[in-house]
């Protein structure tokens, strides 16, 4: 199981206007446990999509480092964005068969796509599917590559209460059975507590690390809206500060 540092000391843009430059995220240092699920909260702007993308390489201009102590197999990042990112000209299992490593058999796939209630829709074109169906093809996508570390840019932001209640419910259930360590991007409280082992709460630019909290509440337990608000409560009111980033 792996443990990952994540140490972004600066990441700066040219400014906009005149010379000099804008720092989006300083002095930031994150650590992952092994099959940990954290929730990244903060306000729009303060640079969350930004150290997802440093994170998965996609963006490499930064003073820092992503460090892990994984050994002997291949460190896999899975990035799913908010939008599904399906490629239209291909079906359902294509898109996500396209995603797998060469080799890896399709057996974890078949147990996905049960999972997700999509059995009877791979042979489909994503423009047949509903945006709650595309959503899981996406988590299935995912997890079907054996990723060491998940990347997930509010997923479920578009969807409307009940899917996203559904495919919550859906990703906590694969995750529980293929425990990867998780880094989900929210502005959403409640869903980040429904959801997470542990929340880091982001400052505003530029982006440092404000605060962090454990949560202790059963699984289960999590169903009952009543429980998630007591304990979002009970955080905002033990932190004021939280409830500006809110």
């Amino acid at each position: 199981m792996t443990r990952i540092v994540i140490d972004i000391r600066k990441k700066a843009y040219p400014a906009k206007h005149g010379s000099g430059e804008h720092i989006a995220i300083q002095d930031l240092r994150i650590e992952l446990r092994a099959g940990e699920f954290v929730c990244l909260v903060g306000p729009s702007g303060c640079g969350k999509t930004t150290l997802l993308n440093l994170i998965a390489g996609l963006d490499t201009h930064f003073d820092g480092g992503i460090d892990t102590d994984e050994t002997g197999k291949p460190f896999r990042i899975a990035y799913m964005f908010q939008n599904p990112r399906l490629l239209p000209w291909r079906t359902v299992r294509e898109n996500i068969d396209l995603a797998l490593p060469k080799g890896q058999d399709g057996k974890a796939v078949d147990h996905l796509l049960e999972v997700m209630g999509l059995s009877q829709s791979q042979s489909q074109y994503p423009e047949r599917l509903s945006l709650g169906m595309s959503r899981r093809v996406a988590l299935v996508r995912a997890f079907a590559i054996e990723p060491t570390l998940l990347l997930m840019d509010e997923p479920f932001v578009s969807l409307d209460a009940p899917t996203a209640r559904r495919v919550r419910q859906l990703l906590i259930r694969v995750w529980q059975e293929r425990p990867h360590t998780v880094l989900f991007v929210t502005h959403d409280l409640r869903e980040a507590i429904s959801l997470a082992d542990r929340l880091i709460f982001l400052s505003p630019s530029p982006t440092t690390l404000l605060h962090q909290v454990s949560i202790d509440i059963p699984r289960p337990s999590r169903e009952d809206e009543a429980v998630i608000e007591a304990f979002r409560n009970q955080l905002i009111s033990g932190h004021p500060e939280i409830s500006a980033l809110l």
